[in-house]
């Protein structure tokens, strides 16, 4: 029976969950107001945005409609990674004086309305006063509010305190990634760029070589390379959670991460990071080699169990590390510390 019981607890122990822990450290952060959420894209495909590789097809669609590509050289390229596929879908668009509207395909007229996205972003919302995304769409430049009650549900007196919907400050300009917007409120900083301007989006190769060049920090402030110097600070002196990053990301994720980790040189960095990843239970193995892998970027992987809802477990994930951990303003010696450090 021993051998049995140890054979079921090591079973038991390997289990992913389905909601994982809260780590202190993240806890802490959200308490404090140092926590900034890092949102990748497999969050914008809950709320009816593409995939990387619809997004990279539906563009060379939009060439083939114009009749300035076809469907034989389209199966020539099939294969290619979703960015080479952007890359010759701008190269097009250059050529022949094409303009494809990216913000119709990466986002519907009647987006804001879908279901899944509301509630996926609501609890998202709740973790976090200031977001950085990697993503194009808009839904995080608007705050989303927990659903009003009924009329039969409404208490006697009118709750006066009800929340309307509140606009984020898009932050889409490279010169505004500052340290000192980073210290505001209700800020959504898209490294990448924006629906709302496509011609600054940051899709193809050349793109993300100009986006996370090697420059370092310089006194002369037409060499520095603000997207580093942003990222430096922020890995730093705030605690990231990386949510909506899966497997395929992984390219994305070395750009950001070891990029600003080479800008801020060997020294240890002072905050914990963490990330929210979706594994099958037979995926046991790869989830271990994955947390590995991360821990030498000084992230921890918080996996969750995709088996009985697919990615849509995320947000049962994020619905209870909303409930949990709801997300403060930084405390006013935080702000002070940081003032200090841009000082130094």
């Amino acid at each position: 029976m021993g051998n049995a019981d140890s054979i079921t607890e090591r079973k038991m122990s390997d289990e992913i969950p389905l909601v994982p822990t809260i780590p202190p450290g993240l806890r802490d952060a959200a308490q404090r107001g140092t926590l900034v959420p890092f949102v990748g894209a497999g969050v914008s495909i809950l709320g009816g945005c593409p995939s990387w590789g619809k997004l990279a097809d539906d563009a060379l669609g939009a060439c083939i409609k114009a009749e300035k590509f076809n469907h034989g050289q389209h199966e020539q390229i099939r294969h290619l990674t979703p960015r080479m596929k952007l890359s010759i879908a701008r190269a097009i668009e250059a050529e022949h004086g094409l303009t494809i509207d990216y913000a119709k395909l990466i986002q519907s007229d009647d987006y804001s309305s879908n279901v899944v996205g509301r509630r996926v972003y609501r609890s998202l919302g709740k973790l976090g006063k200031t977001f950085v995304t990697t993503n194009y769409d808009s839904w995080l430049d608007t705050e989303i509010v927990d659903t009003e009650v009924s009329v039969q549900d409404a208490p006697p007196v009118a709750d006066s305190t009800t929340a309307t919907p509140r606009a984020r400050r898009r932050i889409i300009d490279v010169n505004d990634f500052t340290p000192a917007n980073l210290a505001q409120d209700n800020c959504v900083f898209h490294l990448h760029g924006s629906v709302y301007d496509s011609p600054g989006m940051i899709m193809t190769t050349r793109d993300y070589i100009q986006r996370y060049a090697n420059d370092r920090r310089s006194d002369d402030p037409t060499r520095e390379n603000r997207t580093l110097t942003f990222l430096e600070f922020l890995f730093q002196r705030r605690t990231v959670l990386f949510v909506g990053y899966g497997l395929e990301d992984l390219e994305i994720l070395e750009y950001v991460v070891q990029k600003a980790r080479q800008q801020s040189g060997s020294g240890p960095p002072q905050a914990r990071h963490f990330m929210l990843q979706g594994f099958f239970a037979h995926q046991y193995d790869l989830m271990r080699s994955m947390a590995q892998y991360y821990a030498q970027c000084d992230i921890e992987l918080l996996p969750f169990r995709r088996d009985q809802r697919d990615w849509a477990q995320l947000i049962e994930v994020l619905d209870h590390f909303g409930s949990i951990m709801p997300a403060k303003s930084a405390l006013a010696l935080q702000k002070q510390t940081d003032m200090e450090d841009l000082l130094d």
